[in-house]
């Protein structure tokens, strides 16, 4: 077949991710999930028909990368059944090998809460163990985890994730664990790694997150640039464990950043910042067949009128519009025009832009009013901060290691 993607906008990126918004419901009601408490109570689901139109235009349209992966999530994917992924996973390798004009390696990936895992789908997790990762959200120790994975209730959900996590291990599958951290996290990163560092092996991976946006109303979930201290002695704290500990255990948050730092001097005009916010690097489809792009998970309600139409950085539904159109589409060359102004600025202003892995664009323009601004909050704690911790471990080290050689 021949491959058609040399027709496309040059500046677009093949598609690496596809984030698939099984359902919006969920069963429980984490007081920092960035979905609206109203959306999370409706049960509709993703029908099979807005799985075959996007998938047959992706793979015939030829944007599709080397290799793709499809994650369902935005919504509590396990409140649906296992045979709905099992058609949906089944549907889109059939229509992969019918409609791709290149060679495609599909993963899947489902990110639970983790109360709802029963032995019915541990064997479907065993069941497609090839091709499927899955991820598990947890914030650490009871207390932590409680603070703000609740239930509609309001009661606490530690014990019933910890009962879904425990399934999975005694069937040998192993998963991702992601952990939110809060203001109470950061006094606590002893007992924070070490809930996490005794289950290492039970797990693919280990990340955690700060929340992306830093105007929470709760004070233990909400930062400012005075808090820059406090998150890099967060840092520091759990890269010094990290390096004292009795086994290896790998925070992706230090590898992935380490990489950055260490990273050879990239081609003029190449920066991890893009790789961020590449236009089509990732879709995101929601239950009704809405698509976003330049972030995983973003939703057609963020700066729902800033492009005039009431639907955000949405570029259309997958049934009115394909998505070779979507490519071409005025919209899209205004908003690449946006985040090309956005990462010129902070090229411009930032000592830390080679090394940032970017996401901040929508952040800058919501808090500072336009996509030229440069530092935001978000900025100085997600990646100044820990930027400077991993630095200074990396040259205590060299340091100590230079100590050493030189006594010997």
């Amino acid at each position: 077949m021949i491959d058609t993607r040399a027709h496309f906008n040059p500046d677009l990126s093949p598609v690496e991710l596809v984030v698939l918004q099984g359902t919006s419901f969920c069963n429980l009601n984490c007081l920092y999930c960035d979905l609206s408490p109203e959306s999370r109570r409706i049960k509709s689901s993703m029908s099979a028909d807005i799985i075959d139109r996007f998938f047959t235009d992706l793979f015939q349209c030829g944007l599709a990368a080397r290799e793709v992966t499809v994650l369902w999530h935005s919504g509590e994917p396990l409140v649906l059944p296992p045979s709905y992924y099992d058609d949906a996973i089944a549907r889109i390798l059939r229509l992969k090998d019918a409609f791709a004009s290149h060679d495609i390696s599909i993963k899947f990936g489902i990110q639970t809460n983790g109360v709802l895992i029963n032995d019915a789908w541990c064997n479907f997790f065993v069941r497609h163990a090839s091709h499927l990762e899955v991820g598990v959200s947890c914030d650490g120790p009871d207390d932590l985890h409680d603070m703000f994975r609740v239930n509609w209730n309001g009661r606490s959900t530690h014990a019933q994730t910890i009962r879904g996590m425990d399934p999975l291990n005694s069937n040998g599958i192993k998963y991702k664990l992601i952990a939110v951290v809060n203001r109470q996290t950061l006094r606590e990163p002893e007992r924070f790694y070490r809930f996490f560092f005794e289950r290492r092996e039970q797990l693919s991976g280990f990340h955690f997150n700060i929340l992306a946006d830093s105007n929470s109303s709760h004070p233990d979930l909400s930062y400012s640039k005075d808090d820059r201290t406090m998150y890099y002695s967060f840092y520091s704290r759990l890269l010094e464990i990290c390096r004292t500990s009795i086994e290896p255990f790998e925070i992706l948050n230090f590898t992935q950043g380490a990489a950055r730092i260490l990273a050879p001097k990239k081609e003029p005009g190449h920066s991890f910042f893009e790789q961020a916010t590449a236009p089509f690097g990732a879709l995101n489809v929601d239950t009704s067949g809405n698509i976003t792009t330049f972030y995983a998970g973003l939703s057609v309600d963020t700066l729902r009128d800033l492009y005039g139409d009431g639907l955000g950085l949405s570029l259309g539904n997958i049934f009115d519009i394909p998505l070779t159109e979507m490519t071409k589409s005025k919209k899209l060359k205004r908003m690449m025009k946006d985040f090309d102004l956005s990462k010129r600025a902070c090229q411009k202003s930032c000592e830390y832009f080679s090394v940032c892995p970017g996401g901040f664009d929508i952040l800058k323009k919501q808090a500072l009013g336009s996509f030229e601004s440069s530092e935001t909050v978000e900025c100085v704690i997600h990646v100044k901060a820990l930027v400077d911790a991993l630095l200074d471990d990396i040259q205590n080290h060299v340091t100590r290691t230079s100590g050493s050689l030189a006594s010997a």
